[in-house]
């Protein structure tokens, strides 16, 4: 019994899996080989399909525009959730209510444990609401059973803030909204506001209102037949003088008593004629969420025979024995007075059905009973994990099985018991929650009894098992601000996700509710959800089911090399090169053409050059094909989330009002006069999907797609030559680095072109074109595309090579393949671009006086796709992300006073890599901010065993 050893808790009930069920057939004859058969072809599919689980722990529970989101990603092997070595990429994307992704990311791995930021900035994210999602190439292959998932609304918090209080009413398509507006302060909002009603795709309602003195109105309009509810919103705008103020983006909430829906769903999975039943119910609203209700079950004859109440979030079970031949109906009690009947599934005049009751705090009892006697052997398994705990042959020579059965052959979580015939038929299953309360003990010790704003904060941690030995591990720790953020004990933490959640198909609401010692209420959650991973069907497939998306250990480049006629070109020569970091690599291709290149890590919005040479040492004779990323389609709905400042509290407030005050402070200026900026008013053109560092169409000049269609088949030299002021080419001297001598004999200027007296340099869709140059090298004095094969001749002058490496780009795109081009002239507009591709010259001088940019914006967004020049491809993989170390005030004696009630951080600390000793001992200290009040200390990891922890405390601040 594995849990008479701590350590080998995991790893003995898998053994014990196949010792146990063969002990207990050892006693019976009957198909022993084929409870063999069964008990291997289910360790087969777990070897076949091991299972990864996702978890990540964020700095705080929700954000605003602005913030900067701080994540820890752990990586377990789901059967003994130790830490996983399978994947070391972790996808992390930011998808809006459509699931389209707004932010991709790779986070790397190192032993399962990885962690990044993500800025969440008004450039990339639309207020609205979205869906984070992480998960590793492998865990696609279970579609998205193990994706993990959180929700949450992205909204500005700013002193134009508009608060808003709300009512709907929907009767007979005619949408009555009560509505009331006020400020930061709760002041009263009055005059006239612009309501907008919209399902995203078409303006239902437009109106012009003037608000009463206490902020309210009052609106009606027609909502169309069919219309999805759940994407109804009003935008409200303020007009004054006839312009726009403030605004707010309301989403419509409704929740009709007449279209709850409920699912009734019977222990085992069926009601059969005569046998008692436990029927599981889970009631949901038209918003997707848990609503509670009460009713009566009533007979074809209209019989009360039984009552039931949801116990939590629409949630509850109560007992039945139905009848043969009868139609039962669920009698729910409506506001108001009114009732709704809802049918019960049918009741089946034979069968089987499987009952669990828990007995003591050692075992529980299985119950199997059929309606008919027989010798027809079947088998009960239970399964933990996707591990066989327990198997035995069932035999109905008597109507009633009972089993009882031992906890300690399982461990904590999720008990999955099947009845199968012999044919694999799953005609029961019930899932069941074991509790060894074995997760990890966590005790947080502050270093003084009380603490003051902008003190010292010093914690200790003591990490042990249930039998209080120390243990080693590795945890991530935030501290946050509880008057400007709710910590929610209801929420997902470390172990309601891995043990309970993350193993069921459904959401689940306040899944932390469930940990709170209700066993009634957790145990009729479990009858309403559906089991995630592999199905009976799949495991036994007799052709089995191979993984689709391969397991990705390490970020590798993998390709192919192919002729004219799309062969595969064996014993080519590929190199691949990149400035950042900086690599020039080489590979020579299989059999098949193929190619790998891997060992090294990217970095944040790297590129890579890889070209590609046949036996002959060409490039103009083979293609290269790079495997890209395909990014997956989710099809999952998610409840849309509700901004922070509709029907807002106390606390919500607090944290817009503080993040508020915060910017202000980070804005202004350390300078007693500021210079007001110059305002330029002119009619701006706009390119689509433009990757402009300054926001589409902030430039100097711009030419959107009418200018192309106008310009037909022009190349883009033809283009930029005619249409671009002041474009020419010319002398420029190299940079500063210069970048592209190999000595002090090579000229000191360079052929390039020029917009006036500035080099123009090139960025296609975000992507720097003179990150993709690589000057002559150094070692050879020959230009390192000559000794690749470059399409070019050798130049007579190195000065030249610059120019004509642009001029392979310039002249091969055409008017036709690109919907806009933006010009960066004056400081006001090249100062972002030189912050990005020339971080090292910042404080050069006259650095803004030297450079131009020009943005094209290709109608394919692929940038200078090379694909299309022989021999070449430059591959741009997802951001690899590498998290900064979090930036938080250190006081000492000599600053503890200055700028006093300017520290207003929400999350106060963050340390996403805290790992305790032998001893199970780590430390932490940081500094408080200028709030009084108390802070919440979430503190979650692993140790080295497979055991998770998770911890919340409170500490005072009190005032200087």
């Amino acid at each position: 019994m594995y849990l008479n050893n701590k350590y080998s808790v995991p790893r003995s009930f898998l053994l014990l899996s196949f010792c146990f069920c063969f002990t207990t057939v050892k006693a019976q004859v009957i198909d022993n080989a084929g409870l063999k058969s069964t008990i291997s072809a289910i360790a087969t599919k777990s070897k076949q399909m091991p299972i990864e689980k996702v978890y990540l722990q964020f700095d705080k529970p929700y954000y605003s525009l602005g913030d900067v989101m701080h994540l820890r990603a752990y990586l377990l092997d789901a059967d003994f959730l130790t830490l996983s070595v399978r994947s070391g990429l972790l996808y992390v994307e930011l998808d809006n209510t459509d699931n389209k992704s707004v932010k991709r990311i790779m986070v790397p791995l190192a032993t399962g444990i990885g962690w990044a930021d993500i800025a969440l900035n008004e450039r990339d994210f639309p207020e609205g609401s979205y869906t984070l999602r992480a998960y590793t190439n492998w865990n696609r292959n279970f579609g998205e059973d193990y994706i993990f998932k959180k929700s949450f609304y992205i909204s500005p918090a700013t002193d134009q803030s508009l608060l808003v209080s709300t009512g709907f009413k929907l009767e007979n398509n005619n949408l009555q909204a009560n509505l009331q507006f006020t400020n930061l302060n709760k002041q009263p909002v009055t005059g006239h506001i612009q309501l907008v009603a919209t399902d995203e795709k078409r303006t239902l309602y437009k109106s012009v209102v003037n608000l009463e003195a206490n902020g309210r109105t009052d609106i009606n309009f027609s909502v169309p037949e069919k219309t999805d509810v759940k994407r109804l919103y009003i935008i409200a705008t303020e007009v004054s003088n006839g312009t726009s103020g403030r605004s707010a983006m309301i989403p419509v909430t409704i929740n009709r008593p007449e279209n709850i829906d409920i699912k009734f769903i019977p222990e085992g999975g069926s009601m059969v004629a005569g046998l008692p039943s436990l029927i599981g119910f889970k009631a949901t609203g038209e918003d997707g969420k848990g609503i509670d209700i009460s009713g009566s079950i009533y007979s074809g004859k209209q019989q009360q025979l039984a009552t039931f109440k949801s116990i939590h979030k629409g949630i509850g079970s109560f007992e039945f024995t139905p009848q043969a031949g009868e139609n039962y109906v669920a009698r729910i009690n409506l506001p108001g007075g009114a009732n709704k009947n809802y049918p019960l599934p049918i009741v089946n005049p034979t069968g089987t059905t499987l009952k669990i009751i828990p007995k003591g705090n050692d075992s529980i009892t299985i119950t199997l009973t059929a309606s008919a006697t027989s010798t027809t052997p079947y088998y009960l398994i239970g399964q933990a994990r996707g591990v066989v705990c327990y198997a035995t042959l069932i035999s109905f020579n008597n109507a009633t099985v009972k089993k009882t059965i031992a906890k300690d052959l399982f461990p904590s979580g999720i008990s999955r018991f099947t009845l199968l015939n012999t044919t694999h038929q799953s005609l029961n299953e019930r899932m069941v929650y074991i509790n060894h309360n074995d997760n990890l003990k966590i005790n947080i010790s502050p270093n003084k009894a009380n603490y003051t704003t902008r003190d010292s904060v010093g914690l200790n941690l003591l990490v042990t098992d249930k039998d209080g030995k120390p243990q080693r591990g590795t945890f991530s720790v935030a501290v946050t601000d509880d008057g400007q953020l709710k910590a929610d004990s209801t929420t997902n933490n470390m172990l309601n996700y891995l043990l309970l959640t993350s193993d069921l198909k459904d959401e689940v609401e306040d899944p932390g509710y469930y940990f709170s010692g209700n066993a009634l209420a957790l145990d009729a959650m479990l009858l309403t959800q559906i089991p995630a991973g592999n199905s009976w069907k799949d495991i036994f497939d007799p052709k089995g089911q191979l993984p689709t998306y391969s397991a990705e250990p390490e970020f590798a480049i993998q390709g192919k090399v192919t002729n004219v006629f799309n062969k595969p070109v064996p014993q080519s020569i590929v190199m691949l090169l990149s400035k950042k970091p900086a690599l020039v690599l080489d590979a020579v291709t299989d059999d098949n053409g193929q190619f790998i290149f891997k060992g090294f890590v990217p970095v944040d919005s790297g590129a890579f050059l890889i070209q590609a040479k046949d036996k002959h040492g060409k490039t103009s004779n083979t293609g290269i094909e790079v495997n890209t990323f395909k990014s997956p389609v989710f099809t999952s709905v998610i409840a849309r989330q509700t901004p922070w400042y509709v029907n807002s509290d106390t606390v919500l407030i607090n944290n817009a009002i503080e993040q508020l005050a915060r910017r202000k402070q980070e804005n202004a200026p350390n300078r007693r006069n500021r210079q007001l900026r110059e305002v330029e008013i002119r009619d701006t053109k706009i390119v689509s999907r433009s990757k402009n560092l300054n926001g589409p169409g902030e430039a100097d000049q711009v030419l959107n797609l009418e200018d192309m269609d106008k310009a037909g088949k022009m190349t883009l030299r033809q283009l930029l030559m005619q249409k671009v002021n002041g474009f020419t080419t010319g002398q420029v001297k190299y940079p500063p680095n210069n970048l592209g001598r190999t000595s002090r004999n090579d000229p000191q200027y360079r052929i390039s072109y020029k917009i006036n007296d500035k080099e123009a340099r090139f960025v296609f869709d975000g992507m720097d074109l003179d990150y993709f140059y690589y000057p002559p090298d150094i070692q050879t004095g020959i230009t390192q595309r000559r000794q690749m094969g470059g399409t070019k001749p050798a130049y007579n002058s190195l000065s030249e090579d610059w120019k004509r490496y642009v001029d392979d780009f310039i002249d091969y795109f055409t008017a036709e393949e690109i919907s806009g081009i933006e010009v960066m002239y004056n400081p006001k507009y090249t100062g972002s671009y030189i912050n990005q591709y020339l971080p090292g010259e910042q404080a050069s001088p006259g650095v803004s006086e030297r450079y131009a940019y020009i943005e094209i914006t290709t109608r394919t967004g692929q940038g200078p796709f090379m694909k299309k020049m022989s021999g070449t491809y430059i591959y741009k993989p997802i951001p690899f992300t590498l998290p900064k170390k979090f930036s938080s005030p250190q006081y000492m004696q000599r600053n503890s006073s200055m700028g006093l009630g300017t520290d207003l951080r929400s999350t106060i600390f963050w340390g996403p890599n805290i790992t305790t000793d032998v001893t199970g001992k780590a430390s932490l200290s940081f500094y408080s901010a200028d709030k009084p009040g108390g802070y919440t200390l979430t503190i979650e990891g692993m140790d080295l065993n497979g055991d998770a922890g998770s911890q919340k405390q409170k500490i005072k601040i009190a005032p200087k």
